[in-house]
């Protein structure tokens, strides 16, 4: 069982590190790399108890109460995906079983240090945590699997959301597998169930569905930034480059643009087009796209998603707005993933830091 366990909790750790240095969503990313730096952590400590107590008993009735973890982990990865603020209080209620759990189990942990019999109370201490664990399982597995079914949802949600399915689908597997325990005992029935081994295998399997989930996300991370910048300032460029548009030129069709972007905002319409724009302004598309560039270093898709930042910015400065998605699309982008990318390429931090860290500045 060592070995099995030393596997596990190696997978565990090389999981967390993997999302964790490799993270594009930084919020949601540092949830789910604390989920599985979770499942190290519980792993790495059932093992120095196997380690240290050399009993199979022991093993199985000294949880540690980091199982308790988990659904919060999952709750706060999939409130981050959904751009939903996380407040002090939600942080508390649902991470307190843990904490109880904890605070009991580092007694316990002491009086077998100690030699002190406290069989009682950690008989009542492994049913605590068995059926704790029971409603949380089946609480926060089901909860992904309702929590975007009202999302609109482009290529890269749909990604996070089945990363979340993933996570639920253990839990309510383990969930079953707690029940048909109880059942056995109840029932006293002849039947071996092999849990500890069940409950590795299935992390095994969800280690490696999440990290290929991931793969496809920076896949497709990837091929968006490419998209949006270099193959389309590389077009722009080949339309303008035997173009002899002067310096005063291009710098009157900036400011033109920066006065029409000011008072009619047309940012703020996802659809908006370079087309729309020369049409607006009465000049050729191929010369906004060489003022931009040779001028401002951008083209024409990163200065209009630059404005929306700008306006982002705003509207999350205002109280009462919470719901993150929508200060996207009021802000003129077509789905959330791109609001995200281009907020944290252009401010360093995700809108919910971007928030919080102006609220506590003011």
């Amino acid at each position: 069982m060592g070995i099995v366990l030393a596997v596990v909790t190696l997978q565990a750790l090389t999981t967390a590190l993997l999302i964790y240095f490799n993270k594009r969503y930084k919020g949601e990313d540092l949830f789910l790399s604390l989920l599985f730096g979770v499942i190290f952590i519980h792993l790495s400590y059932k093992g120095a108890i196997l380690l240290v107590f050399d009993s199979e008993e022991i093993f199985d009735r000294l949880h540690g109460s980091f199982s308790l973890l988990y659904g919060p982990m999952l709750f706060f990865y999939i409130q981050s995906v959904l751009g939903r603020t996380l407040t002090s209080r939600a942080f508390l209620l649902h991470t307190a079983p843990f904490l109880m759990g904890l605070g009991v189990n580092v007694l316990l942990t002491i009086s077998l240090l100690i030699d002190v019999n406290l069989d009682l109370f950690m008989d009542m201490y492994h049913y605590f945590i068995l059926y704790s664990l029971m409603f949380s399982s089946f609480g926060y597995g089901l909860y992904p699997f309702f929590a975007f079914s009202g999302e609109k949802k482009d290529q890269v949600l749909k990604l996070k959301s089945l990363i979340a399915k993933f996570i639920g689908a253990a839990y309510l597997f383990l969930f079953g597998l707690i029940i048909f325990g109880f059942l056995i005992e109840i029932f006293q029935l002849p039947i071996n169930l092999g849990s500890r081994y069940t409950f590795y295998g299935l992390m095994l399997v969800l280690f490696f569905a999440v990290i290929n989930v991931r793969m496809r996300l920076l896949s497709i991370n990837q091929q968006e930034s490419a998209g949006n910048t270099l193959s389309l300032e590389i077009h722009e460029r080949e339309k303008y480059k035997t173009s002899r548009l002067e310096t005063e030129e291009m710098r009157s069709i900036l400011e033109a643009l920066a006065l029409y972007f000011a008072k009619k905002k047309p940012y703020l319409n996802p659809d908006f087009s370079l087309d729309d724009l020369a049409q607006e302004l009465e000049v050729p598309r191929v010369n906004i796209t060489q003022a931009l560039n040779l001028e401002l270093g951008q083209n024409f898709y990163q200065y209009l998603n630059t404005a929306r930042v700008e306006e982002s910015k705003k509207l999350l400065q205002q109280v009462g707005e919470d719901n993150l998605t929508v200060v996207g699309y009021e802000s003129g982008f077509k789905s959330k993933s791109t609001f995200y990318k281009y907020f944290k390429d252009a401010t360093g931090c995700s809108p919910s830091d971007y928030r919080k860290n102006w609220e506590l500045s003011h």
